[in-house]
């Protein structure tokens, strides 16, 4: 018999989780969106259009889908160069360095609540803890272009459902020349899509 008894078996280390994704930071994995017709050209420059690309409804929110087209004409590189990046937002402004200057969002609801794609983020707010009202989340979808023209593309996403009566989306783009411009969608409409949401794993 051995004087050492067996060394015990190694724990089985813990598996890191991660905490399930707020439902107002972006729509779920699990559902196939009701989709409602919405194509509109928000703003148009002789360089840069800005449109609405389509409506896709959740049983917990609404998706709206943003598609930017840029052209070069006849711009110089150095001053194409410089357009590209601020329409990818990645570099400065071609006009005043001020933030208000840049690509905006919002919402403007049946009852007249306004919502910022902003808010969610501002300062001495937790973004983890249950919003009391609506919010909107802007996220980037990418994009990518040449020498000639660039394209780029977002969502927003509004938690919860609109509610009935008409539903305003509103932008602005000052630095790019894009005034605030407004398209208006039924939300009485939307509310009545959710129920049309697929679950992609149906219960058993």
């Amino acid at each position: 018999m051995s004087f050492f008894s067996a060394e015990p078996e190694p724990p089985e280390p813990d598996e890191p989780t991660q905490p399930e994704r707020p439902a107002w930071w972006g729509p779920p994995d699990d559902e196939l969106p009701a989709i409602v017709p919405a194509t509109e050209v928000l703003a148009a420059t002789p360089r840069l259009s800005i449109a609405l690309a389509g409506a896709f409804v959740y049983r917990a929110g609404l998706e709206l889908r943003i598609e930017r087209r840029l052209r070069r004409g006849d711009l110089p590189a150095t001053e194409w160069h410089r357009l590209v990046a601020a329409f990818m937002e990645h570099g400065p402004m071609p006009g005043p360095e001020d933030p208000a200057a840049r690509l905006r969002f919002g919402l403007v609801l049946g009852d007249g609540t306004r919502v910022l794609d902003d808010q969610l983020f501002r300062p001495r707010s937790d973004p983890m803890e249950r919003p009391e009202g609506h919010t909107l989340m802007r996220m980037g979808g990418g994009g990518g272009g040449g020498d000639r023209s660039y394209t780029g593309s977002e969502t927003l996403w509004l938690w919860p459902l609109p509610p009935d009566g008409p539903l305003e989306l509103v932008m602005q783009w000052p630095a790019l020349g894009v005034d605030e411009t407004r398209a208006v969608l039924d939300g009485t409409a939307i509310r009545r899509r959710a129920d049309d949401a697929v679950a992609v794993w149906p219960e058993e």
